[in-house]
């Protein structure tokens, strides 16, 4: 379950800030991110020592983009204090609401090919950490298992850090994500090659901590789960150690893993001749995303930039290690 940030907030509008962040939350929205931009907000305000209503002149600065700014960032600054003026004005507080819209980024994503989905692995499975930290061995034999969730069950990178034992199925290999993106509880079913992997993986983290742990990938402060930037990080520095890696414009994350999972995914369905009208519903489903659009997006999106989608292969199998033992 994620934790709830809490911030603390100084300006004339803080107890409307505190308000609609506690209301939010009465709701079921975890509202982390908004938090945050209302913090940055506060301290705008407080910089300007503006008072307790916002007029459309007082909100000029904010609305501007930043230098080197992305649209969604953009976008989500504007969104949080729109979602502020709105709830000012439910309680008789006149202010101005802002209207403007950025549209969303549209980035280029790097699909992997089967050659660097291969190579990415195979330095996964052999990565020995330099360190003699106990935890730092433990780790690395959570890498091989939480790269392939991505890979092999399209899971997005926070999803895998925060699942909870209590969450993973390890006899039938279904594994529960709640509150996911858009606030959805959804199942993902595990390849049974995959189930095995996490069978064999989860019983090595029992004996070594010797407890059955609360999270599902301890971090290494062990009451605590693997954080999804430490994840970043390691991506980072496995796809680096790749061949391919000298020869990318564009370095993928993590995220790129899900990517590719979909563009595998629908191109072993075109080549099998299997109804896509039919499969997308599926595979929305099962993403966690609000409609099939949204995952031909993720098709759509790659099919633009490189034009050609090449087939690759997506056995799961040839990507299973054995566990490591110490």
């Amino acid at each position: 379950m994620t934790e709830e940030r809490n911030y603390v907030y100084n300006s004339a509008l803080a107890p409307y800030i505190q308000e609609l962040i506690s209301e939010k939350r009465k709701l079921g929205f975890i509202y982390n991110a908004q938090a945050y931009q209302l913090k940055r907000f506060d301290n705008y305000w407080c910089i300007h020592g503006y008072a307790e209503t916002c007029a459309a002149e007082m909100l000029n600065e904010w609305l501007c983009c930043l230098p080197a700014e992305s649209k969604s960032s953009h976008s989500g600054r504007i969104s949080a204090v729109k979602s502020l003026t709105i709830y000012m004005n439910t309680l008789g507080v006149k202010c101005y609401v802002p209207l403007l819209s950025t549209g969303k980024d549209h980035n280029t994503v790097h699909v992997l090919s089967s050659k660097e989905v291969k190579e990415l692995f195979s330095v996964i499975d052999s990565y020995i950490p330099m360190s003699m930290n106990p935890a730092d061995f433990r780790m690395a034999n959570e890498y091989p298992l939480m790269f392939r969730l991505y890979y092999c069950c399209g899971m997005r990178n926070n999803e895998v850090c925060a699942l909870e034992t209590s969450d993973v199925d390890l006899e039938s290999g279904i594994l529960t994500i709640r509150d996911g993106k858009n606030h959805k509880n959804r199942l993902v079913y595990m390849p049974e090659d995959l189930r095995r992997l996490a069978k064999k993986y989860f019983n090595y983290m029992r004996r070594t901590l010797g407890y059955e742990p609360f999270w599902f990938f301890p971090g290494r402060c062990q009451d605590k789960h693997v954080s999804k930037s430490q994840i970043d990080k390691k991506f980072i520095a496995f796809w680096s150690l790749t061949a391919s890696s000298e020869h990318c414009d564009k370095k993928p994350t993590p995220h790129c893993l899900r990517h590719t999972f979909v563009v595998d995914r629908i191109n072993r369905w075109v080549l099998e001749g299997i109804d896509l009208n039919v499969m997308f519903m599926y595979l929305s489903k099962y993403l966690g995303h609000k409609d099939p659009d949204e995952s031909f997006y993720y098709y759509h999106l790659v099919a633009d930039a490189f034009k050609i989608i090449r087939m690759k292969d997506t056995m799961a199998e040839k990507v299973i290690p054995e566990v490591r033992r110490r």
